[in-house]
């Protein structure tokens, strides 16, 4: 029915977002599943695990996309694909955006040979919104201190890393201007939520009208 993605550094609120449009949608009687990057298979969380939670583990850049390749082209053909064919708007915390902001900008990989492999694991399966969660890397940095939660792998990076990845997601957003809607991660967590879910109402009612 409707692919709809969260993108944004860690600590951006990306992922209270996403699981409040879930809860929202599910309150309007809307067939919804939430999944998560990597994750959301069999496969997908035993690679979460080898990405973000083995510090032990030396990971070349190249390694590190691909593994995460690997994950979404499971997740695309189990669940993303079943979801969406069966009706459901499928909600994701990540998607292949990330990989360009982090691996791409972050990690140095060509953008243009990860968008190749993103077309190829993903089976070309495209969101209709992208919400990125924009804060800035103060913000994101002190609320993952204050949430006292241990950083993973990834988020272990330092501050350039971070900045890298910043322009990263500025850089996806400006090359899909009608598919991106920027969205003020420093808002009230309750304001933000209800300025996402009533766009993304109006979307799933202009898609309803313009249904034969």
């Amino acid at each position: 029915m409707m692919l709809i993605v969260f993108e944004g550094i860690d600590g951006s609120g990306k992922t209270t977002q996403a699981e409040l449009l879930s809860r929202k949608l599910g309150e309007e009687g809307i067939l919804n599943v939430i999944l998560r990057e990597p994750g959301g298979t069999q496969l997908g969380e035993g690679v979460r695990e080898i990405l973000l939670h083995r510090s032990d583990l030396k990971i070349n850049p190249t390694a590190e996309f691909l593994l995460f390749s690997a994950s979404r082209a499971q997740l695309t053909q189990d669940k993303i694909l079943s979801s969406l064919n069966s009706g459901k708007v499928v909600i994701m915390d990540r998607y292949f955006y990330s990989s360009i902001a982090y691996q791409g900008f972050g990690r140095g990989i060509r953008v243009s040979d990860i968008k190749v492999v993103n077309h190829f694991a993903t089976q070309n399966v495209n969101p209709d919104v992208v919400f990125l969660v924009n804060v800035d890397l103060h913000t994101a940095l002190e609320r993952r201190s204050l949430s006292g939660r241990q950083a993973d792998r990834m988020e272990n990076g330092e501050a350039e890393f971070f900045k890298r990845v910043i322009a990263g997601f500025k850089y996806c957003a400006k090359e899909e201007p009608d598919k991106f809607v920027t969205v003020d991660g420093t808002q009230p967590v309750d304001r933000l939520s209800e300025l996402i879910f009533q766009n993304v109402m109006n979307r799933i009612k202009k898609v309803n009208s313009n249904a034969p």
